[in-house]
Order: structure tokens, then sequence, then C-alpha cells
């Protein structure tokens, strides 16, 4: 199983000059905007250090726009 980080770890490396809100992050987590999805263990959410942050309605307009 690969090693999981904070997802504020994983911000503060993916966005090193700005760092975004931890309220942002959680909106972020609910909403499916980072994948593969965290994970929640105790109070405190993990994901992949590969992880990567996917808007999902600019990726559905791209997907449209290109035809797939």
């Amino acid at each position: 199983m690969a090693q999981l980080i904070l997802v504020s770890s994983w911000a503060a490396a993916i966005f090193p000059d700005w760092k975004p809100h931890p309220n942002t992050l959680r909106n972020w987590v609910h909403n499916g905007k980072i994948r593969p999805a965290p994970k929640k263990i105790g109070n405190k959410y993990f994901c992949d250090p590969k992880a990567e942050y996917v808007d999902p309605i600019a990726d559905k307009i791209e997907r449209m726009t290109r035809g797939s």
C-alpha cells in the first residue's frame, strides 16, 4: 500500500506559492476534486502523494470540446 500524507501537506507541495485554506481543502475533498479520493482516518484526511486536483466542471467542458 502506498504511503499516505496529510491533505494539507499534499496541498503545500502542489501549490507552493499559494497554500489553500483548510476550509478550501475540506471543500475539495467533499466535492471530489482530489483524485484519487482522500481517506478519512480519525479526524484528518490523507491522500496519495501523487494525487491530483481535478475540477469536474472544467474536466467535463474539456471532454465536450474534444468530443470524447
